[in-house]
């Protein structure tokens, strides 16, 4: 699966681009504050219906303009299946996309279209931050390769809001409260079903893609459920009913797991180099993107964003050479044209020169 045709208009200073994108390599150099990072920006909005730099997208678009628009022609590995995508943002903040003509409600559906793997400067926050992003990493695998998760995972949302808006309520109806506690703890035992399913899928993965990296020993995975593996959800949320009701939220769940990721036998956060870090990172979401191919038949499209201040040359090899091995799709940036020559010179890519946002080949 790949972009072959990208239309860009009014994303920050990307007033009006087209790119005739390549199936394997895009390296698109040039100086900071040239647009490189937008670029991958307005990728990521098509596949994602959101901006991986900041929540609010009426900061997106360009200054002055009404709306920014990003569209793309998407082939699958069937080369009778090809979808023409595309995402509208308002200054005024209405959104709206399109698949083939016809208007689609859910950022999911840009998703399956379009799945995407980025790794920024904020990614090593995987391995370094709390556990919202740990479980973002999960729940992108087990989008992927479960079709009703996403309505699971909505569900589960649903239901935990109305949880704790009745916790936070005051006086407290107890056959309310019991009510939807029942309605939640199946929904979280299942997406942790579904979660540690995932995770021993890809643990063979992370560790056939950690032999091709130097350095990172023997990787592990603990996964945390959200309560204790000796009880049941329901039962973890009827012993804390009067914790829950003190602090006005739910305590257990789904949305209190995390995953852990350990190098011979230590957590990963510890034990690690910096630079060993952000190789754990690409490693990591290399493998994601190979059990995903494994299980959909696809190659998902990957944002590098500034990948020679991330790696030393051996290590940005290392993942290329991964890179070209997956047989996917991907957009890399940087300054220096010099740092991907050696890179690529053997390789299919396709060299774009940044300029005051606007692209040139070579």
């Amino acid at each position: 699966m790949h972009i072959t045709h990208l239309e860009i208009h009014q994303v920050r200073n990307l007033r009006s681009l087209t790119l005739d994108c390549h199936s394997m390599a895009n390296i698109v150099h040039g100086v900071n504050g040239s647009g490189k990072t937008s670029l991958l920006e307005a990728i990521h909005l098509l596949g994602r219906g959101r901006s991986f730099r900041h929540r609010d997208l009426r900061l997106v678009v360009s200054h002055e303009a009404d709306e920014l628009v990003v569209s793309a022609k998407v082939n699958k590995t069937d080369p009778l299946k090809t979808h023409q995508l595309g995402v509208r943002r308002s200054s005024s903040g209405q959104f709206a996309a399109r698949l083939d003509g016809k208007t689609i409600q859910t950022a999911a559906q840009l998703a399956t279209v379009l799945p995407l793997q980025l790794i920024d400067a904020q990614s090593f926050n995987l391995l370094e931050g709390g556990p919202l992003q740990r479980r973002q990493f999960l729940d992108w695998g087990v989008f992927h390769v479960e079709q009703s998760y996403s309505q699971l995972w909505g569900r589960f949302q649903k239901t935990l809001k109305q949880r704790n808006q009745l916790l936070r309520h005051g006086r407290i109806d107890a056959d309310s409260l019991r009510a939807w506690t029942t309605e939640l703890a199946p929904l979280g035992e299942q997406i942790s079903t579904y979660r540690k399913r995932y995770i021993e899928g890809l643990i063979p993965h992370i560790e056939a893609v950690a032999r091709e990296f130097d350095g990172l020993g023997s990787l592990d995975i603990e996964y945390y459920q959200g309560w204790s593996d000796e009880v049941s959800l329901s039962e973890a949320m009827a012993l804390d009913n009067k914790r829950d009701l003190a602090v006005g939220t739910t305590s257990h769940g789904a949305h209190k797991a995390d995953m852990r990721v350990k190098v011979d036998g230590a957590p990963a956060a510890d034990v690690l180099s910096r630079g060993q870090t952000k190789l754990l990172v690409y490693a990591l979401k290399l493998a994601q993107a190979t059990y995903f191919r494994d299980q959909a038949g696809e190659s998902c499209v990957f944002l590098l964003d500034d990948l020679p201040a991330e790696l030393d040359y051996h290590h940005r090899q290392q993942v290329v050479s991964c890179l070209y091995g997956l047989n996917c799709q991907f957009f890399v940036t940087g300054v220096d044209k010099k740092d991907f020559d050696v890179l690529v010179k053997d390789n299919a890519h396709q060299m774009f020169h940044m300029e005051h946002g606007a692209l040139t080949v070579g």
